[in-house]
């Protein structure tokens, strides 16, 4: 497994385009009412984060801003949240998110082999995007699918276990 890849910081082009997916205004409708589910504003967070970044393809600083102001509490919070889930994006990725776990038992079972193929194969260090713009790779802290040792996740669609080099790049190749 390489080191991650450094990503410059998103450009205006980049965060501006992201924005315009889908402007607050139109998601405010779906937004109150996962906050209707909650005691507090605050306590919808994590759904608020999860739907703007499915509208816009990741959170920029100004999606940022603009859900600390919707459910009232300080960016710095926001900021905080989305550094630590590591299913928040905070720059641009691809379509779709490949996390491969990196944690003891994966590592004892393969996986950075795994993670070596797929970077191989598709051209990209953990921490890059494919050229298409189809995989952003990534490492991850445990997926919590230790029984599936090695494994890999693909965001908000599928995961795999018991892999090896060659299943990892087959099961991607196969989602194509």
């Amino acid at each position: 497994m390489s080191a991650p890849a450094t990503r410059p910081e998103p450009t205006a082009d980049e965060c501006a385009a992201a924005d315009a997916k889908a402007t607050f205004d139109s998601l405010r409708p779906h937004l109150d009412t996962l906050v209707a589910r909650y005691p507090q504003r605050a306590a919808a967070l994590l759904p608020v984060l999860w739907h703007v970044q499915r509208a816009r393809g990741w959170l920029t600083p100004r999606s940022i801003r603009e859900i600390a102001e919707y459910v009232a509490v300080p960016q710095a919070q926001v900021e905080g949240v989305i550094t630590f889930y590591t299913m928040f994006q905070d720059h641009p990725v691809g379509r779709d998110v490949v996390m491969v776990c990196k944690t003891l038992s994966c590592r004892l079972r393969g996986a950075e082999a795994v993670a070596d193929a797929l970077e191989d194969h598709f051209g990209v260090p953990m921490g890059g995007t494919t050229a298409d713009g189809r995989y952003t790779f990534e490492a991850a802290e445990c997926l919590g699918l230790c029984d599936m040792a090695p494994c890999m996740l693909v965001v908000d669609a599928d995961r795999y276990g018991d892999l090896t080099p060659e299943s990892a790049v087959k099961h991607l190749e196969d989602r194509s």
